[in-house]
C-alpha cells in the first residue's frame, strides 16, 4: 500500500545522490581549459597593444635595417643605388622621373650622394672638399631618425675632414679631424650639392665626387681607400611581416638605451624585445602569434591614416616644424620616415600643400597660380624652388616635355614683374608661354616648396607663404 510519506523519503535520497554526483565530478579539467583561454586572451590582446605600440617605436630601425641591407648588396638586375657599406654611391645625374632610387620625394636641384655608416668598429672619416661658398650639405641619420649636418650652414665650405663616432668613444683622431657625435652606430648618409643650371652640371659633379669615406685604418688624408668588392644578396621585405619584430629586437641590442626610454622598452620585453631577449619566431605560442600580426596591420593603418590626417598648417601650406628632432612622437617619426628622412628645420624646410586655396584637392585637370609679392619672396641665405609629385604614385616626378621638375630662384629664363613680383603658373598641358610653367602631374598631385637655409622669419613664420588659387 502506498504511503503518501513515502515522497518525503525519495526527495533526500534523490537530493544526496545528485550532490554526491556532483561532489565527484572532476571541475579540474573545466577550470584549466578557461584558464588556458584566458591565458591566451590575455597574450593575444597585450601582443597586440604592446606590439602595435613597439611597430610604431620600431619603424625608423627596421627601415632603415631594411634599406641599409637592400643597398649595399646588389639585391635586383636593374638596382640603381649601391654602395658598399662605409662608401658613397653618386647619382650621375639630376634627379628625373626614372632616376631616383629609394629616394622619395627627392629634389630636382642638387646632386645626390648617399651611403650607410656602420662605426661599431671604429670611426668612419667623411672628406669634403672646398666648395668655395657654394651650398651643399650632408644629413647624419642616426637609427633614431636623429640628424646632425655637415655642409656649408654648419661646418663652412672649406676642405675637411669629419669623424663620425659614437659617444663613448675614447679613442685619438688625426688633429685635422673633427669628430661629428652620432648617436647610434649605423645610420644613413645623405648628401645634396647644389646645381646652378646645365652649365654648372659638371663643376658640380666634380665636387660631389671628391666627397669620400674611409674608417679611422685606412685613412690618409691625400687618399682615398679603394671600394670593396660588391656582394649579392637577397633583397628583404620586412615592414609587412614578424620579421619587423626580430630585427628590431637586433637593432635594439646594438643601441645605447635612453634613459627617459626605460619604462616603455620595459613594456616591449613582456613581448620579448629588449636587452638580453632573444627574439624566436618559432618560439612564438599561437595566441601571441595572432597578436603581433594584428600588431603589424594596426601599425601599418596608422602610420598610413597619420599621412593622410590633418596636419598643422600656416596659409594652407603644411610645415613640420619637428623634423629630424622626434623625442617621443614616434607616431610622427614613423609618418615621417614612411614619407622620407628630413633635414633639421634649419637647413632646408619643405612646406607643402594637396589643397587650393578653397580646399579642393590639387589635380593636373585645372590649372592653378601661385603669386610671390617683392617683399614676400622666400627668404632663404641659399636657394629655393618649387616641385610637384604625384600623389598616386609614390610621391615621384613625372615626366614633361622640357624637363622641368622644379621652378625656383635659378631657374634660367624665369621673369619677374617690373614690380619685383613672380607669378608662377602651375598645369599639365603646356601654356603658349613657358617661362614661369611648372609643369604638374596630370591627376593628383602634392606641391613642396623647398626653402634651403631659410632665414629666421621663416623658421619663426612670421613670413606669410602665397596662396595657390585656381586659375579661370
Amino acid at each position: 500500500m502506498y504511503n503518501r510519506n513515502m515522497k518525503y523519503i525519495f526527495f533526500p535520497i534523490a537530493f544526496l545522490a545528485l550532490l554526491a554526483a556532483y561532489l565527484s565530478f572532476d571541475f579540474s579539467m573545466l577550470i584549466e581549459r578557461e584558464q588556458k583561454k584566458n591565458t591566451a586572451f590575455l597574450e593575444e590582446q597585450m601582443a597586440e597593444h604592446i606590439g602595435t605600440l613597439a611597430y610604431l617605436y620600431g619603424y625608423p630601425l627596421v627601415d632603415m635595417y631594411e634599406q641599409r641591407h637592400n643597398e649595399t648588396h646588389l639585391v635586383a638586375d636593374e638596382q640603381i643605388v649601391y654602395a658598399p657599406i662605409n662608401r658613397f654611391y653618386r647619382f650621375p645625374q639630376l634627379v628625373t622621373p626614372t632616376i631616383g632610387g629609394n629616394l622619395r620625394a627627392p629634389n630636382a636641384d642638387t646632386l645626390y650622394y648617399s651611403g650607410w655608416y656602420d662605426i661599431n668598429e671604429e670611426p668612419l672619416i667623411i672628406h669634403t672638399p672646398d666648395t668655395h661658398g657654394r651650398y651643399f650639405t650632408i644629413a647624419v641619420t642616426d637609427s633614431y631618425s636623429e640628424v646632425v649636418h655637415i655642409g656649408r650652414r654648419t661646418t663652412g665650405t672649406q676642405e675637411g675632414h669629419f669623424a663620425l663616432v659614437k659617444p663613448d668613444w675614447d679613442g685619438e683622431l688625426p688633429k685635422s679631424v673633427k669628430p661629428i657625435i652620432t648617436e647610434s652606430p649605423t645610420g644613413w648618409l645623405l648628401g645634396r650639392m647644389m646645381v646652378d643650371g646645365p652649365h654648372d652640371f659638371d663643376i658640380a659633379k666634380a665636387l660631389v665626387d671628391d666627397i669620400w669615406l674611409a674608417k679611422l685604418s685606412e685613412f690618409t688624408p691625400e687618399n682615398r681607400p679603394p671600394t670593396p668588392n660588391k656582394q649579392s644578396a637577397k633583397k628583404i621585405d620586412l615592414l609587412k611581416s614578424l620579421e619587423f619584430f626580430q630585427v628590431m629586437n637586433e637593432v635594439l641590442q646594438t643601441l645605447p638605451q635612453r634613459a627617459d626610454e626605460a619604462a616603455l622598452l620595459a613594456q616591449f620585453k613582456t613581448i620579448g624585445i629588449g636587452a638580453n631577449k632573444i627574439f624566436d619566431i618559432e618560439q612564438l605560442s599561437d595566441a601571441t602569434r595572432a597578436g603581433l600580426n594584428q600588431a603589424i596591420e594596426n601599425g601599418t593603418n596608422i602610420i598610413d591614416a597619420s599621412t593622410g590626417s590633418p596636419m598643422p598648417t600656416k596659409d594652407g601650406w603644411i610645415i613640420l616644424e619637428y623634423a629630424g628632432r622626434y623625442g617621443h612622437m614616434y607616431r610622427q617619426r614613423a609618418m615621417v620616415v614612411k614619407g622620407g628622412y628630413a633635414n633639421l628645420p634649419e637647413e632646408s624646410i619643405y612646406p607643402a600643400r594637396i589643397l587650393d586655396s578653397e580646399g579642393n584637392a590639387l589635380t593636373g585637370s585645372n590649372r592653378y597660380r601661385i603669386k610671390f609679392s617683392a617683399d614676400n619672396l622666400p627668404d632663404v641665405n641659399a636657394f629655393w624652388s618649387l616641385s610637384a609629385y604625384n600623389l598616386d604614385k609614390n610621391r615621384t616626378l613625372e615626366p614633361n616635355e622640357i624637363e622641368r621638375y622644379s621652378l625656383g630662384d635659378r631657374t634660367q629664363g624665369i621673369r619677374y614683374e617690373d614690380d619685383g613680383s613672380l607669378e608662377i603658373v602651375l598645369q599639365h598641358k603646356r601654356p603658349e608661354d613657358i617661362s614661369n610653367w611648372l609643369p604638374v602631374p596630370d591627376g593628383l598631385f602634392v606641391l613642396v616648396l623647398r626653402m634651403y637655409e631659410p632665414s629666421e622669419a621663416m623658421l619663426s613664420g612670421n613670413r606669410k607663404l602665397p596662396q595657390l588659387e585656381r586659375a579661370l
